[in-house]
């Protein structure tokens, strides 16, 4: 109930924050053009991820303030929370630079990476992959794969962000399967910060259907991409029965198969990888006659499918 409860008021922060935020986008022009892989036609303000992230503060707060299973659940250990909670910091700070003022696409990639290796330093590590046949101890391994996949995640939600509503839905199916596996656990650490997220989102996504009076910009898909990261670490590491890899690597499987056919379209044409281009599923659903609503419906469709698959697996483990 009380997880309930965070993620409620988190969805009515954000509808209500994300208005205001959206008005100082419009005043002090912080807007995002139109061009490259984009779609939308007109400026619109790119700083929905501050207001994500003020629901997401102010949700895990109250939570902290008004219910004892909170401070009884971040007891559990291992709990990554504190870890989780300083990447997301960093990275909001990172996030916000960027979409205010810009940043150099190497810069923002070194941030991602400090920020992994804080969360990691902090205890948020993946230490060994657990299979139906056996454990996989990682070793001196631990750090390169952790990070690998922590900015592989950020910047696989960064990438998928390109149609009005598809990264925060995408998300949010990826939310609703980590959430019923922890929840299997019947505890578990990572709980209230996966309520908090999925409200924050879902409050966000009712400004930013199409057609989108706000984008997230690189706070937000920096915020999403990490904590979905981070949670699907927790999942294979600390459950009562931990999730073997390809449990979390399913359930974002729609981003991580759009940026895997990015680095292979990009290399094959010699060309950068942060070079924005319109080669993304999404492109290719509208170029054969998709509405950019249909096209989100669908791939977020595929994203739920996936979603439901993960959670089946994981309970067979």
């Amino acid at each position: 109930m009380p997880t309930a409860l965070t993620s409620a008021a988190a969805l009515v922060i954000a509808l209500i924050i994300t208005p205001i935020v959206r008005m100082y986008g419009h005043r002090f022009g912080l807007l995002d053009e139109p061009g490259g892989r984009k779609i939308h036609s007109v400026p619109v303000p790119r700083l929905g991820g501050i207001a994500m992230a003020i629901a997401f503060g102010i949700a895990i707060g109250l939570a902290a303030l008004f219910w004892n299973d909170l401070g009884a659940t971040l007891g559990l250990r291992p709990n990554r929370a504190p870890a989780i909670l300083a990447g997301v910091s960093l990275l909001l700070a990172v996030g916000i630079i960027d979409d205010t003022r810009g940043m150099r696409a190497f810069v923002k990639l070194a941030c991602q990476i400090g920020a992994a290796v804080l969360a990691f330093s902090l205890g948020l590590s993946l230490e060994r992959f657990h299979f139906p046949w056996g454990i996989l101890d990682l070793g001196p391994f631990a750090l390169p794969i952790t990070v690998a996949w922590i900015v592989g995640v950020i910047n696989a939600v960064n990438l998928i962000d390109g149609l009005d509503g598809l990264a925060s839905a995408v998300v949010l199916t990826v939310l609703g399967a980590f959430g019923l596996i922890a929840v299997t656990d019947g505890a578990h650490p990572t709980l209230f910060i996966t309520a908090a997220t999925a409200g924050a989102a879902a409050g966000f996504l009712a400004y930013n259907l199409h057609p989108a009076s706000i984008i997230m910009g690189d706070t937000g898909a920096m915020f999403l991409g990490f904590v979905v990261a981070a949670i699907g670490i927790s999942l294979t590491q600390d459950s009562v029965t931990p999730q073997a890899p390809w449990v979390p690597i399913i359930a974002l499987g729609v981003p991580i198969l759009d940026t895997a056919w990015a680095v292979v379209r990009r290399t094959a044409r010699g060309e950068p990888f942060f070079r924005a281009d319109r080669g993304h599923i999404h492109h290719q659903l509208l170029r054969i006659g998709f509405s950019q609503r249909d096209a989100m419906l669908s791939l977020t469709a595929v994203s739920g499918g996936l979603a439901i698959l993960a959670v089946v697996l994981g309970r067979l483990e």
